[in-house]
């Protein structure tokens, strides 16, 4: 079905708890429960899904910390509902290969997978502090385990790229060493810079005029880099962790 311009849906695909300060630079350490969000969006004729979201709590609860899905919340099942199959979709964009935004690229069969290759190069051998972000291969006396971001395709890509008309990727390194951000030109402006800004409270305000980093970066000069050329970009950002980008159901 075509649009007259792209349209975003949020998708919840489950949660989990984190201590605030994991994901507000300088916060006080309190445990929260945050929402993994995929985003669904409709550019033309082109069918985009960026970021795949997590893993069924009995395939991660191993490595990861306490997190929930309900079956409604399986990525297939959260398309299903917009009337999407896996085969529909045409595009997917990680923002960053850390296991709870691409472990369900392997799910679209006939996708074109974009990630950064700095991204890529820094995922397979992350510094020690990072290993578990990445699901990085494990080596154990019985089985060795598969990174998610080794389980499909991967079109890399260099910098900036128009995917679609009106969808863009930015390269916007900070939280990762190959994070990108994606621009959706509709009726406004959104960008979806993933866990760069994780919630709305990163964001600068009215008593805080300041952007404030995610507590896990891996190069803090690169971030703030990055947060300045989104911020001329201009738009509105939608954080990747905070539960009221689900207020509404699409964004146009």
């Amino acid at each position: 079905m075509s649009v007259a311009g792209p349209v975003i849906h949020p998708l919840l695909a489950g949660t989990g708890g984190r201590d605030r300060a994991t994901f507000l630079m300088g916060a006080k350490s309190e445990p929260i429960t945050v929402p993994f969000l995929m985003f669904y969006v409709e550019a033309g004729d082109r069918r985009i899904l960026v970021d795949t979201g997590v893993g069924a709590p009995e395939e991660t609860l191993a490595h990861h910390h306490p997190m929930g899905q309900t079956p409604e919340q399986r990525p297939l099942a959260a398309l299903a509902r917009l009337g999407i199959r896996p085969e529909d979709i045409d595009i997917v964009i990680n923002t960053h290969l850390h296991w709870d935004h691409c472990y369900n690229n392997h799910l679209f069969p006939r996708a074109t997978i974009y990630a950064q290759r700095a991204e890529l190069q820094y995922a397979i051998a992350p510094l020690p502090l990072h290993t578990w972000a990445y699901d990085t291969i494990e080596y154990e006396p019985a089985r060795v385990v598969l990174p998610p971001f080794l389980r499909a395709r991967l079109t890399l890509v260099e910098g900036d790229v128009e995917i679609a008309p009106g969808v863009s990727i930015l390269l916007t390194p900070g939280h990762t060493a190959g994070s990108q951000s994606v621009v959706v030109q509709g009726r406004r402006t959104w960008v979806l810079a993933g866990d760069n800004v994780p919630t709305y409270e990163n964001l600068p305000g009215r008593f805080k005029p300041h952007f404030t980093p995610n507590g896990i970066h891996v190069n803090l000069e690169d971030y703030y880099r990055s947060w300045n050329r989104l911020a001329r970009v201009g738009g509105e950002i939608l954080p990747s962790h905070d539960a009221r980008v689900l207020d509404r159901e699409r964004y146009e």
